[in-house]
């Protein structure tokens, strides 16, 4: 009698793909599907904005946690990196706005020596420990410090250029000159 072999049939499966584009809301635009979820409902908001209810549903949940002091146009609210030595930068903010108070430039040697001494700071070393040899006071530390912080090292002159004083008889030659 002849054996008969079962032939497995092997189903190829495709990548699943969506056809729904991805999009970013920011906190005014939540607010306002929030607002509207407390008063109609979270499946009403769903279908009135055309968005997924599990998602109305998490942001209703995270809308305790927004404030009034968050800038409305972002897209997330709690990213970024948090800064380790908050209280060594407060201080080195400090002294850059009084410096630039009394009419010094600070350029970025400068506040890295700044740091340094802050740094070697008897109640810093109470607080976080020697920082002096661990502190890296790399380019992009100190850039994002700057942005951190909304400083630039560009600065605003009071005074404008001044023109030379005999700029009226020059001009009058060059008149005279062309006529």
């Amino acid at each position: 009698m002849p054996q008969v072999v079962k032939h497995k049939r092997v189903v190829k499966r495709k990548a699943f793909k969506s056809n729904v584009k991805r999009t970013s809301y920011s906190i005014k635009q939540k607010e306002e599907v929030v607002n509207y979820a407390k008063e109609y409902g979270k499946n009403n908001a769903a279908t009135h904005f055309g968005i997924n209810k599990s998602m109305v549903g998490r942001w209703v949940k995270a809308s305790i946690s927004w404030t009034d002091e968050i800038n409305r146009n972002i897209k997330k609210v709690g990213t970024g990196r948090r800064v380790f030595y908050p209280e060594v930068e407060k201080k080195l903010y400090d002294w850059i706005i009084e410096q630039r108070k009394q009419g010094f430039a600070v350029n970025y040697s400068l506040i890295r020596v700044k740091m340094l001494e802050i740094l070697r700071d008897q109640d810093i070393i109470v607080l976080y420990g020697n920082l002096t040899n661990d502190f890296k006071m790399s380019n992009r530390w100190l850039y994002a410090f700057m942005k951190r912080q909304k400083l630039s090292l560009r600065r605003h002159t009071k005074i404008s250029q001044k023109l030379p004083q005999q700029t009226e008889q020059l001009l009058e030659s060059f008149y005279r000159f062309v006529t």
